[in-house]
Protein backbone atom coordinates (compact mmCIF):
# COMPACT_ATOMS: atom_id res chain seq x y z
CA UNK A 1 0.00 0.00 0.00
CA UNK A 2 1.41 3.38 -0.95
CA UNK A 3 1.47 6.33 1.39
CA UNK A 4 -1.18 8.97 1.05
CA UNK A 5 -0.05 12.20 -0.58
CA UNK A 6 -0.92 14.98 1.85
CA UNK A 7 -2.84 18.07 0.85
CA UNK A 8 0.25 20.21 1.49
CA UNK A 9 2.36 18.03 -0.78
CA UNK A 10 -0.38 18.05 -3.41
CA UNK A 11 -0.53 21.87 -3.39
CA UNK A 12 3.25 22.10 -3.63
CA UNK A 13 3.27 19.72 -6.60
CA UNK A 14 0.66 21.81 -8.38
CA UNK A 15 2.69 24.98 -7.75
CA UNK A 16 5.69 23.24 -9.33
CA UNK A 17 3.64 22.10 -12.33
CA UNK A 18 3.84 18.41 -11.47
CA UNK A 19 1.02 16.23 -12.74
CA UNK A 20 -0.24 13.81 -10.10
CA UNK A 21 -1.96 10.61 -11.19
CA UNK A 22 -3.35 7.67 -9.27
CA UNK A 23 0.01 5.94 -9.82
CA UNK A 24 2.08 8.79 -8.34
CA UNK A 25 3.78 7.76 -5.11
CA UNK A 26 4.81 10.05 -2.30
CA UNK A 27 8.44 9.05 -2.86
CA UNK A 28 8.43 9.88 -6.57
CA UNK A 29 6.57 13.13 -5.92
CA UNK A 30 9.05 14.33 -3.29
CA UNK A 31 11.97 13.46 -5.60
CA UNK A 32 10.39 15.47 -8.43
CA UNK A 33 9.90 18.43 -6.10
CA UNK A 34 13.52 18.15 -4.90
CA UNK A 35 14.76 18.13 -8.49
CA UNK A 36 12.62 21.09 -9.57
CA UNK A 37 13.73 23.08 -6.53
CA UNK A 38 17.41 22.52 -7.32
CA UNK A 39 18.07 19.82 -4.75
CA UNK A 40 19.45 16.33 -5.23
CA UNK A 41 16.48 13.95 -5.65
CA UNK A 42 17.66 11.68 -2.83
CA UNK A 43 14.44 11.11 -0.83
CA UNK A 44 14.36 7.51 0.44
CA UNK A 45 17.31 6.40 -1.68
CA UNK A 46 20.43 4.63 -0.44
CA UNK A 47 21.88 8.06 0.32
CA UNK A 48 19.87 8.11 3.55
CA UNK A 49 22.16 5.42 5.00
CA UNK A 50 24.97 7.96 5.24
CA UNK A 51 23.01 11.22 5.12
CA UNK A 52 23.98 13.86 7.67
CA UNK A 53 20.95 16.09 7.05
CA UNK A 54 18.61 16.91 9.92
CA UNK A 55 15.13 18.37 10.00
CA UNK A 56 16.83 21.76 10.40
CA UNK A 57 18.68 21.44 7.09
CA UNK A 58 16.31 19.24 5.07
CA UNK A 59 12.55 19.37 5.29
CA UNK A 60 12.29 15.72 4.26
CA UNK A 61 14.90 14.30 6.70
CA UNK A 62 12.58 12.85 9.33
CA UNK A 63 10.21 11.25 6.85
CA UNK A 64 13.11 9.92 4.81
CA UNK A 65 15.30 8.49 7.56
CA UNK A 66 12.44 7.02 9.60
CA UNK A 67 10.93 5.17 6.65
CA UNK A 68 11.00 1.39 6.82
CA UNK A 69 14.26 -0.25 5.77
CA UNK A 70 14.39 -3.82 4.48
CA UNK A 71 15.56 -6.35 7.07
CA UNK A 72 18.54 -7.37 4.93
CA UNK A 73 19.80 -3.77 4.90
CA UNK A 74 19.70 -3.24 8.68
Amino acid sequence: MSEKITRELNVRAIKNGILITTLTTKTSLVRKIQLLEGETPCFRTNVRDSCKETCNTCEWANDCKNYLIAAWKR
